[in-house]
């Protein structure tokens, strides 16, 4: 299970960025827009998955991403 942040346009003001947590399960990642605790674990409660290719590293470290795709809640 691996955490960064990621950011994206806004759909409503698409010259804005928005900020979400990005999370990994396994090779798939997801932006986590609402997380809960499951036996004193936090897991995605509402999330929507990312389209690798557009998840483009924004950091030398892995904690940071922008994405290049639309995101729709």
């Amino acid at each position: 299970m691996q955490f960064a942040r990621v950011y994206y346009r806004s759909k409503q003001f698409p010259t804005q960025v928005e900020g979400g947590d990005l999370y990994f399960s396994g090779t798939r990642p997801l932006l986590v827009f609402k997380w809960r605790r499951r036996q004193g674990e936090q897991v995605p409660e509402e999330c929507i998955e990312l389209d690798p290719a557009k998840l483009k590293s924004a950091s030398s470290n892995g904690t940071v991403y922008r994405y290049e795709g639309e995101v729709t809640r």
